[in-house]
């Protein structure tokens, strides 16, 4: 790794857009529940929802949209919608299973924090073989917590049993990238397509930034 990361001996991981290019799979997930649902989404659907959990957007379809479910069965049906993709078609990103198999024979302890359903990101992991690479796997769901809240950082830290200046996090979004900065961890922001708007301030707003994996190798 670079100069200004030194000591590194726990990562943690974000899954979508950071280990695997699935934020297009998700991109319109939203508006084709509600048009499953006879429900005509409006075009800043996806704004509204971005930084929401599965649980938050549950709710907010339920509430707002009064989609007649529960939190459970909305977050079941989007989940059955996209598992195909994780099942068959969304692919790692360059270079990460590299970087990946480095880190494991290096000793570094890995683990994964996530927005998706623990079974998804199992499913992809499992793919790709990939799910023993990791010391855990914690997601929103399992927390009742955001990715944009710090509290969630807070306990996959906890999870590593190291100090938090001896852990890297990998986040491609920037509210991640925010919220992740207050666990005291080196912060290294990814590049995808997804959030390249975005790109200038996360590179300003983490320790170090890459465009791809490969920059990671020796």
């Amino acid at each position: 790794m670079n100069q200004a990361i030194t000591n590194v001996e726990g990562m943690i991981f974000d899954l979508d857009g950071t280990l695997i290019d699935s934020m297009p799979a998700w991109e319109n997930i939203g508006s084709d529940f509600l048009k499953k649902h006879g429900i005509a989404p409006p075009n800043d659907l996806n704004e509204t929802i971005k930084t929401m959990s599965f649980a938050e957007s549950a709710r907010y379809f339920i509430e707002f949209y009064g989609v007649a479910m529960t939190e459970e069965q909305v977050g079941d049906e989007i989940n059955g919608m996209i598992r195909e993709n994780y099942a068959r078609h969304i692919a790692l990103k360059p270079f990460v299973k590299e970087a990946l198999d480095q880190y494991l024979k290096q000793g570094i302890k890995m683990g994964i924090l996530t927005a998706t359903h623990k079974t998804l990101t199992e499913l992809v992991l499992r793919r790709f073989g990939l799910q023993n690479h990791f010391e855990f796997i914690l997601t929103s769901g399992m927390t009742g917590l955001p990715k944009s809240q710090p509290e969630i950082y807070h306990q996959a830290v906890a999870q590593l049993e190291l100090p938090a200046q001896q852990i890297a996090i990998f986040e491609d979004a920037l509210y991640c990238i925010r919220a992740a900065r207050e666990s005291g961890c080196h912060i290294i922001g990814v590049f995808d397509e997804a959030s390249k708007n975005d790109w200038d301030t996360i590179k300003n707003s983490s320790d170090w930034a890459i465009m791809s994996f490969k920059e990671l190798l020796k």
